[in-house]
């Protein structure tokens, strides 16, 4: 299986003195959106291998500073590609990553990444905010087999759903049910190891056992 997250890039700074818009930076605000979902993906136990993101300022900050606040690193990809794109072009770049990564965030822009996500499950009215998160699964072993229709909607999640209190109420959901997940994978080995036969005396002699004789 593959999976995707489509990050949005966060709130940007529209009074910042920048030229064009691709090099408009984050707000405070964004800054913080990326923090919460960086630390998100690595509660949520789905840390990316690889990362591809648009070469616009804002997206390449909004990745920088999720994978900083969650802690996690690894190869990342800056094309223009992303910036500007349809959902289809989109589509493209992942297609060619390397089947090596079985997680990939991509970080991006709208209205691009709502119509990937409801391209990729195949349908329906999706809204990512700024700084939101979307989780496809697709099963597939090879990138270049993601196609329209394949992927499921794991969760749809705005930094806004994430307060400090439910973060950690969602923290101890999510390690419950891996610890519950563990406890059931083992109770199924243990069921399906083979077992030894079991004890079977050997029959006594029909008539029984005769005592010994006297003298």
């Amino acid at each position: 299986m593959k999976t995707i997250l489509l990050l949005r890039h966060g709130k940007s700074d529209w009074d910042a003195d920048y030229g064009a818009d691709h090099e408009r930076p984050l707000a405070d605000r964004g800054q913080k959106g990326a923090r919460k979902m960086g630390r998100f993906v690595t509660t949520a136990r789905v840390v990316p291998d690889r990362a591809l993101t648009s070469s616009a300022v804002r997206a390449r900050e909004t990745l920088a500073i999720a994978a900083e606040a969650g802690g996690w690193s690894g190869p990342a990809r800056v094309t223009d590609a992303l910036y500007e794109a349809s959902p289809e072009a989109v589509l493209d770049q992942i297609r060619s990553e390397p089947d090596s990564a079985d997680t990939l965030i991509v970080v991006g822009h709208e209205p691009a990444w709502s119509g990937l996500v409801s391209l990729l499950i195949g349908g329906g009215r999706i809204e990512m905010k700024t700084a939101s998160l979307a989780r496809v699964d697709v099963e597939v072993a090879s990138w270049a087999d993601v196609a329209p229709g394949r992927g499921s909607l794991a969760f749809l999640l705005p930094p806004a759903a994430l307060r400090p209190n439910a973060y950690r109420k969602l923290k101890k959901s999510i390690d419950k049910a891996i610890e519950a997940q563990k406890k059931a994978e083992a109770r199924a080995e243990k069921t399906a190891a083979p077992k030894d036969p079991p004890y079977r005396p050997a029959s006594l002699p029909r008539g029984g056992v005769e005592a010994p004789k006297e003298g």
